[in-house]
């Protein structure tokens, strides 16, 4: 039976590395049923998880007919996604990050705007930004310690450019509703805002450390 592989991001062939079975009868009401708890492995990728497989044979009209169901673990599916393996992000925020991918692929779409929201404060928090200029409602510039203000100076400290901070604010918005007004953004909009914030995360840790690196071995070849 294939199972959706988040690595592979489709339905793959699946190795069964250990299972145990258990069946269930009554004999009065000729119910059947038998539950299944595999340890997997893709064979596509060998990504090793969980799958529980739920076979209700009473409700079978034919022999050949199968009715068995199945939960994987961690839950994922075709809009699923995978949660990446920053190795230079603070673990505050790798911790913030990761219990909001798990939100959005249980389509916990509340928690999960709250989560990218808190990811953008862990940022702020982690580069000691405190405030930042901002226009008011009047067209003036003022300081503001929200996080309106906060993801300016992002782009004023030189974390992110001026286009990445206004993206940024977008996602702010989607979070602002969620906290605010208990409104729920879709699946879709949720996706792409996932997909902003990993982009902000790979630049401004993953990409100057890997440029560090870089220039690193660079150094070391002219010596």
């Amino acid at each position: 039976m294939k199972s959706y592989c988040s690595t592979c991001a489709r339905p793959t062939n699946q190795k069964v590395l250990k299972q145990e079975e258990i069946k269930y009868h009554e004999e009065d009401s000729g119910w059947w049923d038998e539950t299944t708890f595999q340890i997997i492995q893709c064979m596509g990728c060998d990504t090793i998880s969980f799958r529980k497989l739920y076979n209700d044979i009473s409700y079978q009209q034919h022999e050949d007919e199968d009715s068995t169901t199945q939960d994987l673990f961690p839950n994922r599916g075709l809009h699923s996604r995978p949660i990446k393996a920053y190795r230079n992000l603070p673990i505050d925020i790798k911790k913030v990050y990761q219990e909001t991918i798990d939100a959005y692929n249980n389509k916990l779409t509340l928690l999960t705007s709250v989560g990218i929201r808190a990811i953008i404060e862990a940022i702020c928090i982690d580069k000691s930004i405190t405030a930042g200029i901002i226009k008011n409602a009047k067209g003036k510039l003022v300081n503001s310690k929200n996080l309106d203000g906060k993801i300016s100076g992002l782009a004023t400290k030189g974390h992110l450019t001026t286009d990445n901070a206004e993206v940024l604010h977008e996602l702010r918005f989607l979070g602002n509703a969620a906290v605010h007004e208990l409104a729920s953004p879709s699946i879709d909009e949720l996706n792409i805002a996932i997909g902003i914030i990993e982009l902000v995360i790979d630049n401004i840790y993953d990409i100057k450390h890997k440029a560090q690196v870089l220039a690193k071995k660079r150094i070391s070849k002219t010596k």
